[in-house]
Protein backbone atom coordinates (compact mmCIF):
# COMPACT_ATOMS: atom_id res chain seq x y z
CA UNK A 1 0.00 0.00 0.00
CA UNK A 2 2.80 2.40 0.90
CA UNK A 3 4.54 1.57 -2.38
CA UNK A 4 1.35 2.30 -4.32
CA UNK A 5 0.86 5.68 -2.58
CA UNK A 6 4.49 6.58 -3.26
CA UNK A 7 4.07 5.75 -6.94
CA UNK A 8 0.96 7.96 -7.16
CA UNK A 9 2.81 10.82 -5.44
CA UNK A 10 5.75 10.55 -7.87
CA UNK A 11 3.34 10.53 -10.81
CA UNK A 12 1.57 13.66 -9.56
CA UNK A 13 4.87 15.47 -9.04
CA UNK A 14 6.01 14.52 -12.53
CA UNK A 15 2.80 15.85 -14.11
CA UNK A 16 3.12 19.07 -12.09
CA UNK A 17 6.71 19.58 -13.24
CA UNK A 18 5.81 18.92 -16.86
CA UNK A 19 2.97 21.45 -16.69
CA UNK A 20 5.27 24.01 -15.13
CA UNK A 21 7.93 23.44 -17.79
CA UNK A 22 5.40 23.74 -20.61
CA UNK A 23 3.91 26.98 -19.30
CA UNK A 24 5.39 30.42 -20.13
CA UNK A 25 6.86 31.78 -16.91
CA UNK A 26 7.07 35.55 -17.00
CA UNK A 27 8.18 36.05 -13.43
CA UNK A 28 11.57 37.27 -12.31
CA UNK A 29 14.45 34.83 -12.61
CA UNK A 30 15.84 34.96 -9.07
CA UNK A 31 19.26 33.80 -10.29
CA UNK A 32 19.70 36.85 -12.54
CA UNK A 33 20.52 40.34 -11.38
CA UNK A 34 17.89 42.95 -12.13
CA UNK A 35 19.19 45.32 -14.83
CA UNK A 36 17.87 48.85 -14.42
CA UNK A 37 17.68 51.37 -17.26
CA UNK A 38 17.83 54.89 -15.90
CA UNK A 39 15.49 56.41 -18.46
CA UNK A 40 15.81 59.86 -16.92
CA UNK A 41 19.60 60.05 -17.29
CA UNK A 42 20.56 60.83 -20.89
CA UNK A 43 24.26 60.23 -21.49
CA UNK A 44 24.61 61.39 -25.10
CA UNK A 45 22.57 62.72 -28.01
CA UNK A 46 22.81 60.17 -30.79
CA UNK A 47 23.86 61.00 -34.32
CA UNK A 48 21.12 59.25 -36.27
CA UNK A 49 22.16 56.56 -38.76
CA UNK A 50 25.70 56.84 -37.45
CA UNK A 51 26.91 53.47 -38.81
CA UNK A 52 28.59 54.43 -42.08
CA UNK A 53 30.90 52.80 -44.63
CA UNK A 54 34.24 53.19 -46.38
CA UNK A 55 33.50 52.96 -50.10
CA UNK A 56 36.05 51.77 -52.67
CA UNK A 57 36.09 53.80 -55.88
CA UNK A 58 37.62 50.85 -57.78
CA UNK A 59 34.71 48.48 -57.14
CA UNK A 60 31.57 50.35 -56.04
CA UNK A 61 30.45 52.01 -59.27
CA UNK A 62 26.84 51.43 -60.27
CA UNK A 63 27.56 52.84 -63.73
CA UNK A 64 30.60 50.71 -64.56
CA UNK A 65 29.86 47.63 -62.44
CA UNK A 66 26.10 46.96 -62.50
CA UNK A 67 25.02 44.20 -60.12
CA UNK A 68 21.78 42.51 -59.12
CA UNK A 69 21.56 44.95 -56.23
CA UNK A 70 22.94 48.40 -56.94
CA UNK A 71 25.44 49.91 -54.55
CA UNK A 72 23.03 52.81 -54.11
CA UNK A 73 20.17 50.53 -53.06
CA UNK A 74 22.45 48.56 -50.75
CA UNK A 75 23.36 51.79 -48.95
CA UNK A 76 19.72 52.87 -48.80
CA UNK A 77 18.62 49.54 -47.40
CA UNK A 78 21.25 49.72 -44.63
CA UNK A 79 20.23 53.26 -43.77
CA UNK A 80 23.77 54.52 -44.39
CA UNK A 81 24.17 58.29 -43.94
CA UNK A 82 27.98 58.58 -43.91
CA UNK A 83 30.11 57.40 -46.86
CA UNK A 84 33.89 57.86 -47.02
CA UNK A 85 35.65 58.31 -50.38
CA UNK A 86 37.79 57.27 -52.17
CA UNK A 87 39.15 54.60 -49.76
CA UNK A 88 41.81 54.02 -47.10
CA UNK A 89 45.50 53.65 -47.91
CA UNK A 90 44.87 53.57 -51.66
CA UNK A 91 43.62 57.15 -51.35
CA UNK A 92 47.31 58.08 -50.89
CA UNK A 93 47.78 57.25 -54.58
CA UNK A 94 44.58 58.82 -55.92
CA UNK A 95 44.39 61.98 -58.02
CA UNK A 96 40.78 63.07 -58.46
CA UNK A 97 41.38 64.83 -61.84
CA UNK A 98 44.83 64.90 -63.43
CA UNK A 99 44.33 66.49 -66.84
CA UNK A 100 45.03 70.01 -65.54
CA UNK A 101 41.56 71.11 -66.58
CA UNK A 102 40.05 70.43 -63.16
CA UNK A 103 36.57 69.41 -63.89
CA UNK A 104 35.36 69.78 -67.47
CA UNK A 105 35.86 66.01 -67.82
CA UNK A 106 37.00 64.09 -64.76
CA UNK A 107 40.12 62.00 -65.39
CA UNK A 108 41.07 60.36 -62.09
CA UNK A 109 44.32 58.39 -62.17
CA UNK A 110 47.17 57.08 -60.06
CA UNK A 111 49.66 59.52 -58.58
CA UNK A 112 52.67 57.20 -58.75
CA UNK A 113 53.54 54.00 -60.61
CA UNK A 114 55.52 52.81 -57.60
CA UNK A 115 52.52 52.15 -55.35
CA UNK A 116 49.30 50.13 -55.43
CA UNK A 117 47.04 50.05 -57.31
CA UNK A 118 49.40 51.06 -60.16
CA UNK A 119 50.23 47.52 -61.27
CA UNK A 120 46.69 46.13 -60.93
CA UNK A 121 45.88 45.66 -64.60
CA UNK A 122 42.18 45.03 -63.84
CA UNK A 123 41.94 48.43 -62.13
CA UNK A 124 44.41 50.71 -63.93
CA UNK A 125 45.12 51.32 -67.60
CA UNK A 126 48.83 50.48 -67.71
CA UNK A 127 49.53 52.97 -70.51
CA UNK A 128 47.69 56.03 -69.13
CA UNK A 129 47.43 55.38 -65.38
CA UNK A 130 43.69 56.09 -65.52
CA UNK A 131 41.29 53.85 -63.62
CA UNK A 132 39.14 51.18 -65.23
CA UNK A 133 35.46 50.80 -64.31
CA UNK A 134 35.83 53.18 -61.39
CA UNK A 135 33.42 55.33 -59.44
CA UNK A 136 34.56 58.89 -60.06
CA UNK A 137 33.86 61.82 -57.75
CA UNK A 138 30.71 62.89 -59.59
CA UNK A 139 29.16 59.43 -59.28
CA UNK A 140 30.14 59.27 -55.62
CA UNK A 141 28.34 62.55 -54.91
CA UNK A 142 25.36 61.38 -56.95
CA UNK A 143 25.13 58.25 -54.78
CA UNK A 144 25.47 60.30 -51.58
CA UNK A 145 22.64 62.56 -52.73
CA UNK A 146 20.45 59.63 -53.73
CA UNK A 147 21.05 57.93 -50.38
CA UNK A 148 20.94 61.25 -48.45
CA UNK A 149 24.39 60.47 -47.05
CA UNK A 150 27.03 62.95 -45.92
CA UNK A 151 30.33 62.74 -47.82
CA UNK A 152 33.70 62.32 -46.13
CA UNK A 153 36.45 63.01 -48.67
CA UNK A 154 40.07 61.92 -48.14
CA UNK A 155 42.68 64.23 -49.68
CA UNK A 156 45.91 62.68 -50.99
CA UNK A 157 48.73 64.40 -49.09
CA UNK A 158 51.35 61.65 -49.13
CA UNK A 159 52.20 60.72 -52.73
CA UNK A 160 54.72 63.55 -53.13
CA UNK A 161 56.87 61.24 -51.01
CA UNK A 162 56.48 58.35 -53.49
CA UNK A 163 58.94 57.56 -56.25
CA UNK A 164 57.84 59.36 -59.44
CA UNK A 165 55.01 60.99 -57.53
CA UNK A 166 53.65 64.52 -58.00
CA UNK A 167 55.28 67.49 -56.30
CA UNK A 168 54.11 68.87 -52.97
CA UNK A 169 52.83 72.01 -54.71
CA UNK A 170 50.91 69.92 -57.24
CA UNK A 171 49.12 68.04 -54.45
CA UNK A 172 48.23 71.26 -52.64
CA UNK A 173 46.91 72.79 -55.85
CA UNK A 174 44.80 69.71 -56.52
CA UNK A 175 43.39 69.80 -52.98
CA UNK A 176 42.28 73.41 -53.37
CA UNK A 177 40.90 72.79 -56.86
CA UNK A 178 38.94 69.78 -55.63
CA UNK A 179 37.18 72.04 -53.14
CA UNK A 180 36.56 74.60 -55.90
CA UNK A 181 35.13 71.97 -58.24
CA UNK A 182 32.94 70.38 -55.57
CA UNK A 183 31.52 73.43 -53.86
CA UNK A 184 31.93 76.40 -56.23
CA UNK A 185 31.62 74.89 -59.72
CA UNK A 186 29.21 72.04 -58.93
CA UNK A 187 27.55 73.27 -55.75
CA UNK A 188 27.89 69.88 -54.06
CA UNK A 189 28.33 71.50 -50.60
CA UNK A 190 30.83 68.89 -49.41
CA UNK A 191 31.45 69.71 -45.77
CA UNK A 192 34.12 67.32 -44.43
CA UNK A 193 37.60 66.95 -45.94
CA UNK A 194 40.19 64.73 -44.23
CA UNK A 195 43.85 65.47 -44.92
CA UNK A 196 45.47 62.09 -45.50
CA UNK A 197 44.82 58.54 -44.36
CA UNK A 198 46.50 57.14 -41.24
CA UNK A 199 49.30 59.67 -41.64
CA UNK A 200 50.74 58.74 -38.22
CA UNK A 201 51.08 55.17 -39.52
CA UNK A 202 53.52 56.41 -42.18
CA UNK A 203 56.05 58.18 -39.98
CA UNK A 204 58.79 56.50 -42.01
CA UNK A 205 57.70 58.73 -44.93
CA UNK A 206 56.44 61.87 -43.23
CA UNK A 207 57.38 63.14 -39.78
CA UNK A 208 54.95 64.63 -37.32
CA UNK A 209 56.50 68.05 -37.80
CA UNK A 210 56.24 67.79 -41.59
CA UNK A 211 52.59 66.83 -41.28
CA UNK A 212 51.87 69.75 -38.95
CA UNK A 213 53.30 72.20 -41.46
CA UNK A 214 51.57 70.50 -44.38
CA UNK A 215 48.25 70.42 -42.54
CA UNK A 216 48.20 74.15 -41.94
CA UNK A 217 49.42 74.88 -45.48
CA UNK A 218 46.80 72.68 -47.19
CA UNK A 219 43.97 73.75 -44.88
CA UNK A 220 44.73 77.42 -45.52
CA UNK A 221 44.72 76.92 -49.29
CA UNK A 222 41.48 74.91 -49.24
CA UNK A 223 39.63 77.30 -46.94
CA UNK A 224 40.71 80.21 -49.12
CA UNK A 225 38.49 78.65 -51.80
CA UNK A 226 35.57 77.87 -49.48
CA UNK A 227 35.81 79.10 -45.87
CA UNK A 228 32.72 77.08 -44.88
CA UNK A 229 34.34 73.66 -45.28
CA UNK A 230 35.46 71.50 -42.36
CA UNK A 231 38.95 70.02 -42.40
CA UNK A 232 40.35 67.32 -40.13
CA UNK A 233 43.56 65.30 -39.73
CA UNK A 234 43.39 61.76 -41.08
CA UNK A 235 45.00 59.75 -38.27
CA UNK A 236 45.05 56.17 -37.02
CA UNK A 237 45.58 56.35 -33.28
CA UNK A 238 48.45 58.75 -32.59
CA UNK A 239 49.42 62.40 -33.07
CA UNK A 240 45.92 63.57 -32.06
CA UNK A 241 47.06 65.59 -29.06
CA UNK A 242 49.96 67.09 -31.02
CA UNK A 243 47.71 68.12 -33.92
CA UNK A 244 45.01 69.63 -31.70
CA UNK A 245 47.65 71.66 -29.88
CA UNK A 246 49.34 72.68 -33.14
CA UNK A 247 46.50 74.25 -35.12
CA UNK A 248 43.13 74.15 -33.33
CA UNK A 249 41.74 76.96 -35.50
CA UNK A 250 42.04 74.79 -38.61
CA UNK A 251 40.80 71.53 -37.11
CA UNK A 252 37.04 71.13 -37.44
CA UNK A 253 36.79 67.39 -36.79
CA UNK A 254 39.21 64.58 -36.09
CA UNK A 255 39.58 61.05 -37.47
CA UNK A 256 40.59 57.85 -35.67
CA UNK A 257 40.71 54.21 -36.78
CA UNK A 258 39.91 51.19 -34.63
CA UNK A 259 40.78 47.60 -35.37
CA UNK A 260 41.53 44.72 -33.01
CA UNK A 261 45.30 44.75 -33.43
CA UNK A 262 46.05 44.05 -29.78
CA UNK A 263 43.93 40.88 -29.64
CA UNK A 264 45.39 37.60 -30.82
CA UNK A 265 42.27 35.57 -31.39
CA UNK A 266 43.77 33.37 -34.07
CA UNK A 267 43.90 30.48 -31.60
CA UNK A 268 41.15 31.49 -29.18
CA UNK A 269 38.99 33.10 -31.84
CA UNK A 270 35.37 33.22 -30.61
CA UNK A 271 36.26 32.28 -27.03
CA UNK A 272 38.61 35.26 -26.74
CA UNK A 273 35.87 37.72 -27.66
CA UNK A 274 33.21 35.93 -25.64
CA UNK A 275 35.20 36.19 -22.43
CA UNK A 276 36.54 39.74 -22.67
CA UNK A 277 34.82 42.69 -21.00
CA UNK A 278 37.00 45.15 -22.92
CA UNK A 279 35.19 47.89 -24.87
CA UNK A 280 37.15 46.88 -28.02
CA UNK A 281 37.40 50.52 -29.19
CA UNK A 282 40.41 51.64 -27.19
CA UNK A 283 41.64 54.10 -29.84
CA UNK A 284 38.27 55.85 -29.74
CA UNK A 285 38.40 56.03 -25.95
CA UNK A 286 41.92 57.45 -26.07
CA UNK A 287 41.00 60.13 -28.61
CA UNK A 288 37.89 61.11 -26.65
CA UNK A 289 40.06 61.76 -23.59
CA UNK A 290 42.47 63.82 -25.72
CA UNK A 291 39.60 65.88 -27.12
CA UNK A 292 38.19 66.43 -23.63
CA UNK A 293 41.55 67.85 -22.51
CA UNK A 294 42.03 70.00 -25.61
CA UNK A 295 41.10 73.60 -26.34
CA UNK A 296 38.19 72.38 -28.53
CA UNK A 297 36.43 69.79 -26.33
CA UNK A 298 33.26 69.52 -28.45
CA UNK A 299 34.93 68.69 -31.77
CA UNK A 300 33.40 65.89 -33.85
CA UNK A 301 35.16 62.51 -33.80
CA UNK A 302 34.77 60.32 -36.88
CA UNK A 303 35.87 56.68 -36.63
CA UNK A 304 36.73 56.61 -40.32
CA UNK A 305 37.81 52.95 -40.32
CA UNK A 306 36.66 50.15 -38.06
CA UNK A 307 36.35 46.40 -38.33
CA UNK A 308 35.80 43.48 -35.98
CA UNK A 309 38.25 41.10 -37.62
CA UNK A 310 41.48 40.68 -35.63
CA UNK A 311 44.51 41.32 -37.81
CA UNK A 312 45.75 37.73 -37.38
CA UNK A 313 42.36 36.17 -38.04
CA UNK A 314 42.91 33.95 -41.07
CA UNK A 315 39.34 32.82 -41.67
CA UNK A 316 38.07 33.93 -45.07
CA UNK A 317 34.38 34.62 -44.44
CA UNK A 318 32.03 36.72 -42.36
CA UNK A 319 29.87 35.08 -39.70
CA UNK A 320 27.69 35.76 -36.65
CA UNK A 321 30.71 36.06 -34.32
CA UNK A 322 32.26 38.90 -36.37
CA UNK A 323 28.83 40.50 -36.78
CA UNK A 324 28.13 40.54 -33.04
CA UNK A 325 31.63 41.82 -32.32
CA UNK A 326 31.10 44.63 -34.82
CA UNK A 327 27.73 45.51 -33.29
CA UNK A 328 29.44 45.73 -29.91
CA UNK A 329 32.23 47.92 -31.30
CA UNK A 330 29.81 50.23 -33.14
CA UNK A 331 27.57 50.73 -30.11
CA UNK A 332 30.54 51.26 -27.79
CA UNK A 333 32.11 53.79 -30.17
CA UNK A 334 28.83 55.62 -30.77
CA UNK A 335 28.26 56.02 -27.04
CA UNK A 336 31.30 58.31 -26.65
CA UNK A 337 30.13 61.89 -26.34
CA UNK A 338 31.82 63.39 -29.41
CA UNK A 339 31.63 60.46 -31.85
CA UNK A 340 29.46 61.45 -34.80
CA UNK A 341 29.88 58.42 -37.06
CA UNK A 342 31.65 55.11 -37.52
CA UNK A 343 32.74 53.82 -40.95
CA UNK A 344 33.17 50.11 -41.51
CA UNK A 345 36.20 49.13 -43.56
CA UNK A 346 34.99 48.27 -46.16
CA UNK A 347 32.18 47.78 -48.68
CA UNK A 348 34.37 45.88 -51.17
CA UNK A 349 38.09 45.24 -50.77
CA UNK A 350 40.22 45.38 -53.94
CA UNK A 351 43.42 43.84 -52.58
CA UNK A 352 42.70 40.34 -53.94
CA UNK A 353 41.17 41.50 -57.20
CA UNK A 354 37.62 42.28 -58.35
CA UNK A 355 36.32 38.72 -58.14
CA UNK A 356 37.41 37.77 -54.61
CA UNK A 357 35.11 38.50 -51.70
CA UNK A 358 37.41 39.76 -48.93
CA UNK A 359 36.51 38.70 -45.37
CA UNK A 360 36.55 42.38 -44.39
CA UNK A 361 33.71 43.22 -46.79
CA UNK A 362 30.17 43.96 -45.66
CA UNK A 363 28.76 43.31 -49.16
CA UNK A 364 29.25 40.28 -51.34
CA UNK A 365 30.06 40.47 -55.05
CA UNK A 366 26.40 41.18 -55.89
CA UNK A 367 26.01 43.81 -53.13
CA UNK A 368 24.05 41.49 -50.86
CA UNK A 369 24.71 42.13 -47.18
CA UNK A 370 27.16 40.02 -45.24
CA UNK A 371 26.36 39.52 -41.50
CA UNK A 372 28.16 42.71 -40.46
CA UNK A 373 26.08 44.56 -43.03
CA UNK A 374 22.97 43.16 -41.35
CA UNK A 375 23.92 44.50 -37.92
CA UNK A 376 24.76 47.90 -39.46
CA UNK A 377 21.23 47.99 -40.86
CA UNK A 378 19.75 47.01 -37.49
CA UNK A 379 21.70 49.76 -35.71
CA UNK A 380 20.80 52.44 -38.23
CA UNK A 381 17.12 51.43 -38.22
CA UNK A 382 16.79 51.40 -34.43
CA UNK A 383 19.29 53.74 -32.76
CA UNK A 384 17.74 57.16 -32.14
CA UNK A 385 17.36 60.04 -29.73
CA UNK A 386 19.59 59.73 -26.69
CA UNK A 387 21.60 57.01 -25.02
CA UNK A 388 20.40 56.52 -21.45
CA UNK A 389 22.30 55.09 -18.51
CA UNK A 390 22.42 51.31 -18.35
CA UNK A 391 25.15 48.88 -17.25
CA UNK A 392 27.08 47.72 -20.32
CA UNK A 393 28.38 44.38 -19.00
CA UNK A 394 25.98 41.80 -17.60
CA UNK A 395 27.78 38.46 -17.69
CA UNK A 396 27.94 37.45 -21.34
CA UNK A 397 25.28 40.01 -22.29
CA UNK A 398 26.07 43.56 -23.44
CA UNK A 399 23.28 46.07 -22.95
CA UNK A 400 22.54 49.55 -24.33
CA UNK A 401 19.39 51.67 -24.42
CA UNK A 402 18.09 54.80 -26.13
CA UNK A 403 14.99 56.96 -25.79
CA UNK A 404 13.41 59.43 -28.17
CA UNK A 405 13.04 63.18 -27.61
CA UNK A 406 9.72 62.94 -25.78
CA UNK A 407 10.47 59.87 -23.64
CA UNK A 408 7.81 57.83 -25.37
CA UNK A 409 9.84 55.16 -27.17
CA UNK A 410 12.60 53.06 -25.64
CA UNK A 411 14.88 50.70 -27.57
CA UNK A 412 17.03 48.21 -25.68
CA UNK A 413 19.98 46.57 -27.47
CA UNK A 414 21.06 43.21 -26.09
CA UNK A 415 24.05 41.28 -27.45
CA UNK A 416 24.27 37.71 -26.19
CA UNK A 417 27.92 36.74 -26.65
CA UNK A 418 27.32 33.32 -25.16
CA UNK A 419 26.72 30.21 -27.27
CA UNK A 420 24.02 29.26 -24.76
CA UNK A 421 20.70 30.87 -23.89
CA UNK A 422 20.93 33.84 -21.52
CA UNK A 423 18.04 35.12 -19.42
CA UNK A 424 17.83 38.81 -18.49
CA UNK A 425 15.53 40.75 -16.18
CA UNK A 426 15.16 44.41 -17.10
CA UNK A 427 13.30 47.26 -15.44
CA UNK A 428 13.30 51.05 -15.73
CA UNK A 429 13.44 54.03 -13.44
CA UNK A 430 11.50 57.30 -13.87
CA UNK A 431 9.14 55.89 -16.51
CA UNK A 432 7.01 52.75 -16.45
CA UNK A 433 6.86 50.22 -19.25
CA UNK A 434 3.73 49.51 -21.22
CA UNK A 435 3.11 45.75 -21.52
CA UNK A 436 3.47 45.24 -25.27
CA UNK A 437 6.82 45.22 -27.04
CA UNK A 438 8.54 44.07 -30.21
CA UNK A 439 11.74 42.04 -30.30
CA UNK A 440 13.99 41.89 -33.36
CA UNK A 441 16.61 39.17 -33.21
CA UNK A 442 19.59 38.21 -35.38
CA UNK A 443 21.13 34.92 -34.31
CA UNK A 444 23.35 32.07 -35.44
CA UNK A 445 23.65 28.38 -34.69
CA UNK A 446 27.38 28.53 -34.02
CA UNK A 447 30.06 31.26 -33.92
CA UNK A 448 31.05 30.43 -37.51
CA UNK A 449 27.48 30.52 -38.85
CA UNK A 450 27.72 32.49 -42.10
CA UNK A 451 23.96 32.70 -42.54
CA UNK A 452 22.40 33.99 -39.30
CA UNK A 453 18.63 34.36 -39.21
CA UNK A 454 16.62 37.51 -38.54
CA UNK A 455 13.26 37.33 -36.79
CA UNK A 456 10.76 39.85 -35.49
CA UNK A 457 7.77 39.27 -33.22
CA UNK A 458 5.40 41.05 -30.88
CA UNK A 459 5.21 40.03 -27.23
CA UNK A 460 3.30 40.83 -24.03
CA UNK A 461 5.47 39.52 -21.19
CA UNK A 462 6.05 42.37 -18.77
CA UNK A 463 4.90 41.70 -15.21
CA UNK A 464 5.35 44.09 -12.29
CA UNK A 465 7.39 46.41 -14.54
CA UNK A 466 10.00 43.71 -15.14
CA UNK A 467 10.86 42.41 -18.58
CA UNK A 468 12.01 38.83 -18.21
CA UNK A 469 13.31 37.47 -21.50
CA UNK A 470 15.39 34.63 -22.89
CA UNK A 471 18.01 35.60 -25.45
CA UNK A 472 18.91 33.11 -28.13
CA UNK A 473 22.56 31.99 -28.19
CA UNK A 474 24.87 34.21 -30.26
CA UNK A 475 22.27 36.88 -30.90
CA UNK A 476 21.82 40.61 -31.43
CA UNK A 477 18.44 41.66 -30.05
CA UNK A 478 16.59 44.95 -30.15
CA UNK A 479 13.54 45.33 -27.93
CA UNK A 480 11.23 48.24 -28.72
CA UNK A 481 9.01 49.36 -25.84
CA UNK A 482 6.63 52.18 -25.05
CA UNK A 483 7.13 54.27 -21.92
CA UNK A 484 4.52 55.95 -19.76
CA UNK A 485 5.16 58.50 -17.02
Amino acid sequence: MKLKLLSILILLLTISCERKNNTQDNTLDENKELITINTSKRTKEISKNSAGVVACWLLDSDIERPRKTSFTNAMKDMGVKYIRFPYGHLADNYLWDDDGDYGNTLTPKIASTSQAPADWSWAVDQSTGEFIKDMDFDEYISICRNVKAEPMVVINILSYKYENGPTYEKLKEMAAEWVRYANITKGYKVKRWALGNEVDHHSDLISQQEYKELYTDFATAMKAVDPSIWIGPGLLGNWHAAMLAHDPDNIDFICVHNYLYKYDWRNQDYEGWKNTNDILVNNVEKVQKIVNNSSIPDIEIHVTEMNSRPWKDNLDSDDIFRALAYAEMALNASSFEDVTATYVWNTHGPWSGPDENSPYNILDLENNREPRGDVIKMINDNLFGYFVEMPRVNGFVRTYACVDDINENLNVFLINKNDNIETVNITTSAFDLQPNYTIKSFSGKSPEDRFPLYSEKNENQINNQILNIELAPLSFNIISLKLKP
